[in-house]
């Protein structure tokens, strides 16, 4: 009989046993010291002449022992339920049987009696609370029988008989602590281990001696610490080498103290590079390997934001000190009177071309500052001719012999016309300013997107190609409003940004036949859908 056919009662406590101890339970688990030991005691007794009817005493003993035997046998092919009740019948038929032997040998005063003692303690053992009850009252039932038959209704057999119910109430009350303990137990540890489960952070348990992992939650699993030989990880700032996560523990084993929690690189120098914040714990285990617990988090985004407030800072110290510069070098020249008559007009219109610059940079921030603050859009459907048309050469009447419209004009996109327009303001002034006239704008359709296309003759800025702007640039740590990385371009950043509020996405795309920026918006079919419906965000349109 293998552990899942014992007793439910017996099944519970050996799983939480480790596997070193687990075996010779199982082996104890199996053997039911009942049936031999009732045929033990009445072989002796019968040899020794202290029962009066040895024959009768000892057949009823063997009548036990196979009875038990073959119903342990029958329960060892049921299920769970049908199991219970052939321990049941189990119980109450060597009660009788027990109660047989007593009778037999002239009643309550027989040494005998003891084998009632034993089976009602063994199937208390055996048995749970209810099953138990039944067990109890039938014991009961029995002993009245017995002094009832033999007959020996006395003063001492009805002490006896006060005393056995006590005794079985006992074991009733025990039993039913018994099995609140255990079921308050089982809570708190299921409770514990879906905690666990459900945690944000990683949670593993290994083996201190094999590091073999023996429970990982799924966000430890996600991040590979359930295979610490193959996940490799580097630490943050230091100039070793990579290694696994299994060096990493055997080190720890090896000092015989934990380290403190470290910030690692896992999967160095890959797309999918996280930052990991790992601690551990050793937990000794009596008679058994220590447990070796590890908590890993995720602190990619706040590594991340750091990185992207540093960046920031540098860039924006670039980007203001470079009008700044003029501001003050001019400053200083009228303050002292060095300038002349004709210098002073140059020295102004210096001045006010950088002021404006700076007037730029901060209208830039306080936009992106009041995306953070409302992330309500406008969101409408219109033409790419209405958009250049009317929204961008609105907001900008010379970039009519800027701009030159190929393509696309009559496609329907869906974003917020004021953000989007924003952004294209951005690319274009970009375009006069660095590259070389007209832009060219063109759009088409491909999977209900709308790629719109803006290039000018020039070579077109210095980014790699396929380089995703989500990955490059950013300024603030807002994924909801900003990339999540930081560059210096703080205008291509700006453009993505009001880009990603608009409703769509911007990237850069080079090929052998030049280069442009192209934004991805929701499209919208002729007669496809009531008017305004948005487009779910799909694959991007390719630009031939």
């Amino acid at each position: 009989m293998d552990v899942m056919k014992m007793s439910p009662d017996i099944e519970a406590p050996l799983r939480d046993f480790p596997s070193s101890r687990r075996g010779w339970l199982t082996r104890l688990g199996r053997f039911d010291p009942v049936g031999p030991l009732v045929v033990g005691h009445a072989v002796s007794l019968a040899v020794l002449g202290s029962v009066r009817h040895p024959i009768g005493v000892l057949a009823l003993a063997g009548g036990l022992l196979v009875w038990r035997v073959v119903l342990a046998a029958v329960a060892g092919q049921l299920d769970r339920e049908r199991r219970g009740g052939v321990f049941l019948a189990r119980g109450l038929g060597s009660l009788v049987l027990v109660g047989g032997l007593v009778v037999l040998d002239g009643g309550t005063e027989s040494p005998l009696f003891f084998a009632m003692l034993v089976v009602v303690v063994w199937e208390a053992a055996m048995n749970p609370l209810r099953r138990l009850l039944w067990l109890g009252s039938g014991a009961v039932l029995v002993y009245v029988s017995v002094i009832l038959g033999v007959p020996d209704v006395t003063p001492t057999s009805l002490a006896r008989l006060g005393v056995f119910v006590f005794f079985i109430g006992l074991l009733v009350w025990a039993r039913a602590l018994s099995e609140y303990w255990q079921r308050e137990s089982v809570e708190a540890k299921a409770l514990a281990a879906g905690i666990v489960e459900e945690a944000p952070n990683g949670f593993v348990l290994y083996d201190s001696g094999s590091l073999r992992c023996l429970f990982a939650n799924q966000v430890a699993s996600g991040l590979g610490l359930d295979t610490p030989e193959k996940t490799v990880l580097i630490r943050y700032g230091a100039s070793s080498g990579e290694e696994t996560v299994e060096d990493v523990l055997t080190g720890a084993v090896t000092s015989g103290e934990p380290p403190p929690p470290t910030l690692y690189v896992v999967s160095p120098g890959t797309a999918e590079e996280k930052f990991l914040r790992i601690g551990m714990t050793r937990r000794p285990v009596p008679n058994s390997e220590d447990l070796l617990m590890v908590y890993a988090e995720d602190v990619t985004a706040q590594v991340s934001a750091g990185e992207q407030h540093r960046r920031f800072l540098e860039s924006a110290n670039h980007q203001f000190r470079t009008p700044l510069s003029p501001i003050v070098a001019y400053s200083d020249l009228i303050a002292r009177g060095d300038l002349k008559p004709g210098e002073l007009q140059e020295a102004g219109v210096a001045i006010g071309d950088a002021a404006r610059r700076i007037e730029t940079l901060l209208d830039r921030i306080s936009s992106l500052l009041r995306l953070q603050r409302d992330p309500n859009r406008s969101m409408r459907t219109m033409t790419v001719g209405e958009l250049i048309e009317v929204h961008l050469l609105g907001a900008d009447p010379d970039l009519d012999m800027l701009i030159v419209i190929e393509d696309g004009r009559d496609l329907a996109v869906r974003c917020d016309p004021g953000l989007l327009t924003g952004a294209l303001l951005e690319l274009v002034d970009n375009g006069r300013r660095h590259g070389t006239p007209p832009v060219i704008i063109c759009a088409k359709m491909a999977d209900d997107r709308v790629g719109l296309s803006l290039c000018d003759r020039g070579p077109g800025p210095g980014i790699e190609p396929g380089t995703p702007l989500d990955h490059t640039w950013g300024l603030l740590a807002h994924p909801e409003v900003m990339p999540p990385q930081m560059g210096e371009r703080l205008g291509i950043t700006y453009a993505y940004t009001l880009t990603q509020a608009a409703g769509g996405s911007l990237r850069f795309q080079r090929d052998e036949t030049g280069w442009a920026f192209v934004f991805d918006l929701p499209g919208v079919r002729p007669g496809g859908g009531h008017p305004g419906a948005q487009i779910p965000q799909a694959a991007s349109v390719t630009w031939e």
